[in-house]
């Protein structure tokens, strides 16, 4: 096996172990972005519903007011019948007195269906709240075990890039470069071995030229398919 092929191959089971520890860790993110949204729908959500619910109390109270105001003119103006000098004047009052009864009786009709609709409203806002607050529960017990598994692998990985870095000595850039690449598009798999002259990587046959090359370990020889740095297999 050629010199560097062999550092590769040592180097890629020591980025092979980096990569299985992490790789929980990596998906971390992802699925903590996931879960903040959903978490912040379902805030939005209960933060809806409150402020419907504080509208219709606040309308409903309006109302309320509104309909002891009128009660209050009502009572005025049947005060006012007893010191009207004429007939034309009474009548106006009458009539002023009818206006604001009817007027009076719309505005207790619309705040006896608030106040309905505030019962409603209630049970609605208790609903989401419960909701976001289960859910938050869920995202912070996420928080904790994303927490506690990043803290116990942290040594591992980092033993496991400082031992990469003492492997990385001796290869020549050019090949590290060409080894990361394909370590990252061929599935962790950039060194791959050769048996009854296939790579074991993609499966193709490799050339005759090629597999005498493998065999020799003269030089470092890739697969023709998949560009995998090959070795000589068992």
């Amino acid at each position: 096996m050629h010199p560097h092929v062999k550092k590769l191959l040592e180097l890629q089971k020591v980025d092979q172990e980096i990569s299985s520890l992490t790789k929980d860790i990596d998906l971390l993110p992802a699925e903590e972005a996931k879960r903040k949204k959903k978490l912040d729908e379902l805030d939005r959500q209960s933060a809806e519903k409150r402020a419907a619910l504080q509208k219709a109390e606040l309308d409903s109270r309006a109302l309320d007011k509104a309909v002891r105001g009128s009660d209050d003119e009502i009572k005025r103006l049947n005060e006012r019948l007893n010191t009207v000098r004429n007939n034309a004047e009474y009548q106006a009052t009458l009539f002023q007195i009818e206006a604001v009864r009817k007027e009076r009786d719309l505005t207790q009709d619309e705040c006896l269906k608030l106040l309905e609709s505030v019962e409603t409203l209630k049970a609605a806002a208790a609903v989401a709240q419960t909701a976001a607050d289960a859910e938050r529960k869920v995202f912070e017990g996420f928080l904790a075990e994303a927490n506690k598994l990043r803290q116990e692998r942290a040594g591992d990985i980092d033993a496991g890039r400082q031992r990469r870095k003492v492997m990385t000595d001796g290869i020549p850039e050019d090949i590290l470069r060409e080894y990361e690449g394909l370590y990252k598009t061929r599935d962790r798999l950039a060194v791959c071995a050769v048996q009854d002259s296939y790579c074991q990587g993609c499966y193709n046959k490799i050339t005759v030229n090629d597999t005498a090359r493998v065999r020799g370990g003269s030089s470092v020889v890739r697969c023709g398919s998949c560009q995998r740095i090959l070795y000589q297999g068992n």
